[in-house]
Formats: structure tokens, C-alpha cells, sequence
């Protein structure tokens, strides 16, 4: 259960979008809204253009604030106005000290060269070492916050969660803390062969993938909780975004092996693969021995 997150704002109308989003999402009762100033080192007169920056962001923290509160009167806001020179390290640590669950940052497109509120922060904190779990929300996700779109993809976020699998104990509890998310309909499970571990003679029968799939199915089953199964052939990234949107998901919900993107993930994609190139939310569950 998330119940305390952070989150990245630049006071845009895509940040109020996503604020917008967030608060409908079920089991939340504590926001820090985080702001990172850039520090100014180099120019003369930098101290007073910081200064100027800063005012300006604290009246506009003060009126976010009052939003929040105005359509979540249940849910704390704790703002917090950081200047420094790292963004992605700044989140990270302001998370620690905070001891949230989640951070939730938004990317404003698909692809890794596109941008992220304050810049290209989304792969800064997906490589960082941390045990934080991280949502990332798309931009194309946010451009129709109404209707059918916003109850899938923020109160319903939960509702239809596909979790790819390899049967490693932190996948499984991954699947299991899945199973725990207020809200949670129907959780898909996914398990991906690659074609070289096909080529190799290596990989599992796909009677004994079906076994072993089918049982985490049954546990989930004993729980209540509605689940398929799906076993595909490919590129673990491609497949599992390939999934996502068939299927019509309203979550990814991935483990990784390590904390940072140079880790494997799946027989060998990356993080990153998935997440710069899917246009579903996607949660990276990192907090897990």
C-alpha cells in the first residue's frame, strides 16, 4: 500500500494534471510536493536572481497547496522548496528523509531523449541506487483528464495491473505486494521467453511454464482476486509493452534484480527499456530483498 509519495512538481499545467491524477488514486493520505530550484553559481548576479526564483516558486507552492487541499481535504501536503544542483539526487534524498513509498514523477513523452519536467530526470532517478519504488506517468496519459481515461489511470489505477514474471523470488513478492493495492481488479501475469534461450535449448518446457505460472495464479485465485495468464515468445521489453496495450492495462507493475538501470530485468532487458517505451504507467517496485 503507497501511502505516503512524493512528488516532482514545476507548477505547469501538465504538474496540476498529474496532481489531479495522483489524488485520485485510492490509499494515498500524505503528498510532499517537491520543487527543485536550479542553483545558480556562475552568472554575477546570480544571488539575486535566485532570490527572485525563489520567491516566485514559494507563491506558487502556496497556491498548489491550496489546491490540493481544496479537492483532497484528507490528504497532508507537506511542501517542500530545495535549491540545488542535482535534481534526481535532491528527489531521492528528500524521499529518504521523508520515508515515502513512492515517488511519482510524469515524462512528458515516449522515448529517452524526451524531456521530464525539469529536465531529463526520469533516467537520473531510474539509475540511481535506491530501495524507493518509483511510478512513472506519461504525458499522453494526462492530455484527457476526464471520462473513461482519468478513472482508468488514476482512481481505477490498480484496476487491471499486468505483472511480468520469471519466477524469481523478487518477482513473486513483487506479484504478491501487487495483490495488496486497494482497488486491485484483475492482475494479469506474464511470463516472456526469450528466442535465444529457445535457440539455446535452455529454456523451460512451456508445460512446465504453465505449472509454475498457473500456480502463483492459484494463490492469487485463494485471495479472490481475478487473474489470467499470458506466455508470449520475444524481447522481453517489446512483449511486455506489446502486452500492455493490448490487453488495455491500466498499470505495468515490474520488479528489478538491482537498484539501478544497469541491472537485468526479465532475461536480460533493462528498466529502461520498458518504461522510456510504453505509454502506460508504469511501477518499479525496487524496495524488495
Amino acid at each position: 500500500m503507497f501511502e505516503k509519495v512524493l512528488i516532482l512538481t514545476d507548477f505547469s499545467e501538465y504538474s496540476r494534471r498529474l496532481l489531479d491524477c495522483i489524488t485520485g488514486i485510492q490509499g494515498i493520505i500524505e503528498i510532499i510536493l517537491l520543487h527543485v530550484i536550479e542553483d545558480f553559481r556562475s552568472p554575477l548576479g546570480a544571488d539575486t536572481v535566485e532570490e527572485f526564483v525563489k520567491s516566485a516558486a514559494e507563491k506558487s507552492f502556496q497556491v498548489e497547496k491550496r489546491y490540493l487541499e481544496t479537492i483532497s481535504p484528507d490528504i497532508r501536503v507537506t511542501p517542500e522548496l530545495i535549491i540545488s544542483s542535482d535534481t534526481a539526487g535532491t528527489i531521492l534524498k528528500t524521499a529518504e528523509k521523508n520515508g515515502v513509498d513512492l515517488i511519482i514523477i510524469g515524462a512528458y513523452g515516449i522515448g529517452m531523449k524526451t524531456g521530464l519536467l525539469t529536465g531529463d530526470v526520469e533516467s537520473a532517478i531510474l539509475c540511481r541506487i535506491s530501495r524507493i519504488n518509483v511510478l512513472v506517468m506519461r504525458h499522453r496519459i494526462l492530455e484527457t483528464m476526464t471520462g473513461k481515461t482519468y478513472e482508468k489511470f488514476c482512481p481505477m489505477i490498480f484496476s487491471r495491473i499486468l505483472c511480468p514474471t520469471n519466477f524469481s523470488p523478487d518477482s513473486e513478492r513483487a506479484i504478491a505486494l501487487a495483490s495488496t493495492m486497494k482497488g486491485v481488479g484483475e492482475i494479469i501475469l506474464l511470463h516472456v521467453i526469450s528466442p535465444g534461450d529457445a535457440k539455446c535449448g535452455v529454456q523451460e518446457s512451456a508445460r512446465t511454464v504453465e505449472m509454475r505460472i498457473g500456480a502463483i495464479r492459484d494463490t492469487l485465485t485463494t485471495k479472490g482476486i481475478r487473474s489470467r495468464v499470458i506466455v508470449t515468445t520475444g524481447d522481453p521489453a517489446s512483449e511486455i509493452s506489446g502486452t500492455a496495450e493490448k490487453e488495455d492495462v491500466s498499470v505495468i507493475w515490474i520488479n528489478t534484480y538491482g537498484k539501478g538501470c544497469f541491472h537485468d530485468f526479465l532475461l536480460g532487458s533493462k528498466v529502461n527499456d520498458i518504461v522510456m517505451n510504453t505509454r502506460r504507467p508504469v511501477i518499479i517496485i525496487r524496495g524488495l530483498d
